[in-house]
C-alpha cells in the first residue's frame, strides 16, 4: 500500500511540475513527498481576490483510497475564520475531505486527486461565501449581511493574506533548498538534493517568493481595492465589523476597519520588494569578483542567447547592464505588420543570485499601454521553464507578440487595459489606439 501511495504521489507531483494553472501550486520536499504546502491564490471577482492562502496538506499511507488530510495556515494565528468552511481553527469542512458530510458523490474516491482537493478548496473562495454556510444556502435575498460580509472578507483579504505574508516575508532571507525543474513561472518544487538547511518553516513560507512576484504583478488591482475601500468606509471607519448569525466566539471575524493603514503598509512593502530588488545587481558583482558558479552560468547562458539571436530575422538586442550578469536588457523592435510596429520596446531583466529559487523581475522601460504590463512597467510572462533565462527571454518575446491572448483573469496586471482589450469592439479599438499611441511614444 505505501508503494502505491508513493507511486501515485510521484505521478501527480510530476503533473504539478508540468502544469500551466496559475490558481495554485505547491512545494514539498523529497525526502518526504507525504507532507505538502499548498498556496491557492483567491480568484479574482471575489472577496478573496489574489490573496495568499496556505494549506499544510498530509498524505496518509493508504492514499489514495483514503483522503489528504488537509489545514488552512492563513487563519490570523487562529483567530480569523475566513468562511463558513474555513475555520479558525484551520479545519476545511469539504465532503470530498470528510470533514462534512456530503450528498452522494460527493465524498472522496480513489480516482480523484491532488489537483480535484485543490480545486473543491479554490470554489469555497466563492463570490457570494454567506450562501455556503448550512441552512444559509437559501438567503440570497439577505443583501445586507451578504454584502457585510463580502466587505469584511475583502478587508481582511488584503490584510491578512496579501499584506502580512508579504511582510514576513521580507522580514526572513530566501530559502535556500536546491529547487528542481518547474515549468511556466511556477515556483520551483524543493528538492532534498541540496546539504544546505531548510529554513524553520514555523517561520518562513515555502511561497515567499511566489508571493513577492505576484504582489508586483497585482499590484495596481490591490491599490484599486484598498482605494476603492478607503472611499466605502467614510461611514464606518475604525467601526467594528459586521457579526454573522453562523459565526461564534473564537471562530469567527472580528476586527475594525482601517483601510487608510493598509494603503500605508501596502506602500511600504512595494517599497522594500523594490529595494531587494536593486540590491541585487550589487550582489550579483560580488559573485562575479569571486568567480561563483551563479555568475559563471549567467554569463554563459547570455552569450549562447545572443548567438542564437543572431539566426532569428526578428530585430532584438540583449545585453548586460555595465557587463553585469545579473542585469540583463532586451531591446525589442516590433515585428512589420504587427500591432507592436514601429515601436522600440526596452526592457531590464532583474536576476536574483539565488536564482532559480528567487525568479527574475521584469520591467519595461519604454512607454507600452499593454495587457500584460502594469503601471509600474512589471511584466507578468509565463517561462517555459522557470530555470533558466533563455526560456524567460522567450517567455517575455511570445507575450509581447501574441496578438490575440485568451482572457484569464490571473494574467491581468493592468486592469484598465484589460477592461478595454476584452470589451465591447468600441473598447477594443480605443485599447489598439492607447497601444499604437504608446509604441509611437516609444
Amino acid at each position: 500500500m505505501a508503494d502505491q501511495c508513493s507511486l501515485r504521489l510521484v505521478r501527480e507531483l510530476a503533473q504539478f511540475e508540468r502544469s500551466e494553472q496559475l490558481a495554485f501550486t505547491v512545494a514539498y520536499d523529497e525526502k518526504n513527498t507525504r507532507d505538502i504546502q499548498a498556496l491557492i491564490v483567491g480568484p479574482p471577482g471575489t472577496p478573496y481576490e489574489l490573496g495568499f492562502y496556505e494549506f499544510a496538506i498530509k498524505i496518509p499511507p493508504d492514499y489514495p483510497a483514503s483522503p489528504p488530510t488537509v489545514r488552512l495556515k492563513t487563519t490570523n494565528q487562529g483567530r480569523t475564520r475566513f468562511g463558513p468552511n474555513l475555520y479558525a481553527s484551520g479545519k476545511v469542512c469539504l465532503s470530498i475531505l470528510g470533514t462534512w458530510p456530503g450528498e452522494r458523490g460527493e465524498e472522496w474516491s480513489p480516482a480523484q486527486g491532488l489537483e480535484s482537493v485543490l480545486l473543491s478548496i479554490q470554489s469555497l473562495l466563492s463570490s457570494n461565501p454567506y450562501t455556503l454556510e448550512p441552512g444559509f444556502d437559501d438567503r440570497s435575498d439577505d443583501t445586507e449581511n451578504i454584502e457585510a460580509y463580502n466587505s469584511k472578507i475583502r478587508h481582511e483579504n488584503l490584510r491578512l493574506a496579501v499584506i502580512d505574508p508579504l511582510e514576513k516575508a521580507l522580514q526572513f532571507p530566501s530559502l535556500t533548498w536546491q529547487p528542481r525543474t518547474q515549468r511556466n513561472g511556477q515556483p520551483p518544487v524543493y528538492g532534498a538534493d541540496s546539504d544546505r538547511q531548510a529554513p524553520n518553516q514555523n517561520f518562513l513560507s515555502a511561497f515567499g517568493d511566489f508571493s513577492k512576484q505576484r504582489f508586483l504583478w497585482y499590484l495596481d488591482i490591490y491599490k484599486n481595492a484598498i482605494e476603492k475601500g478607503i472611499v466605502e468606509e467614510t461611514r464606518r471607519h475604525t467601526t467594528p465589523f459586521l457579526s454573522m448569525p453562523f459565526e461564534s466566539s473564537g471562530n469567527g471575524m472580528q476586527g475594525t476597519w482601517d483601510y487608510t493603514k493598509l494603503k500605508t503598509r501596502l506602500e511600504s512593502v512595494q517599497e522594500q520588494l523594490m529595494e531587494e530588488i536593486h540590491k541585487w545587481p550589487t550582489e550579483g558583482l560580488a559573485l562575479v569578483k569571486e568567480d561563483a558558479g551563479i555568475a559563471v552560468k549567467l554569463m554563459g547562458q547570455h552569450e549562447q542567447i545572443v548567438t542564437e539571436m543572431k539566426s532569428r530575422t526578428q530585430v532584438m538586442d540583449l545585453s548586460l547592464a555595465d557587463g553585469n550578469p545579473f542585469v540583463w536588457r532586451l531591446t525589442y523592435a516590433g515585428r512589420t505588420e504587427s500591432r507592436l510596429e514601429g515601436g522600440i520596446i526596452k526592457i531590464k531583466i532583474f536576476i536574483s543570485p539565488r536564482h532559480p529559487v528567487e525568479q527574475p523581475r521584469v520591467f519595461v522601460e519604454s512607454p507600452l499601454y499593454h495587457i500584460r504590463v502594469s503601471k509600474m512597467g512589471v511584466m507578468i510572462y509565463l517561462p517555459a521553464r522557470a530555470d533558466e533565462i533563455r526560456h524567460h527571454i522567450d517567455g517575455i518575446i511570445n507575450t509581447l507578440e501574441n496578438d490575440n491572448p485568451p482572457y484569464n483573469p490571473l494574467m491581468t496586471v493592468n486592469p484598465e487595459a484589460s477592461a478595454l482589450c476584452w470589451g465591447t469592439e468600441v473598447e477594443r479599438r480605443l485599447y489598439r489606439r492607447k497601444l499604437r499611441a504608446s509604441l509611437e511614444e516609444s
